[in-house]
């Protein structure tokens, strides 16, 4: 890929499940969006194409969406290396609980590994669901959106 424009959308979302992918450009959609199915720790050569899209639509607000856990915490962080303004999506404090019914219990052995990288600064946007989940012991997939 040489050359790429994104014309007639002002926000660029990456969602990693494919899931909530065909749903969400099925059903959610609107106009001035391009989305693109992430699939979860990417490849280098999708990596490339990721940084294309960037500089392709640097003035354009950038978003991703994974599930509220420790997998989608460091596929976001993973990609804002990328994209530096990326911002999570769906994947607040708020959410986390306005989907409570469909939380999933954790092992000890997860909050441990949670409590961990809950130290990281990088981490930062995610510290008030991590602590949630850390109260609660739960997380939650984005199939619960669907």
């Amino acid at each position: 890929m040489q050359r790429l424009k994104i014309k007639n959308a002002d926000k660029i979302i990456f969602i990693e499940n494919k899931a909530n992918y065909i749903d969400y450009i099925q059903n959610k959609i609107n106009d001035d969006e391009f989305v693109v199915y992430h699939g979860g720790m990417y490849s280098p050569v999708k990596g490339t194409f990721f940084r294309k899209l960037y500089e392709a639509g640097k003035e354009k607000s950038f978003y991703h969406w994974s599930d509220i856990d420790m997998g989608g915490f460091r596929i976001f962080v993973r990609l804002k290396e990328i994209i530096p303004p990326l911002k999570k999506y769906k994947m607040s404090k708020q959410d986390f609980y306005k989907f409570q019914k469909y939380w999933k219990k954790v092992s000890v052995d997860y909050i441990n590994k949670l409590e961990e990288m809950r130290k990281e600064k990088k981490y930062i946007e995610f510290y008030d669901v991590m602590d949630e989940i850390l109260k609660s012991g739960c997380v939650l997939e984005q199939e619960a959106f669907i």
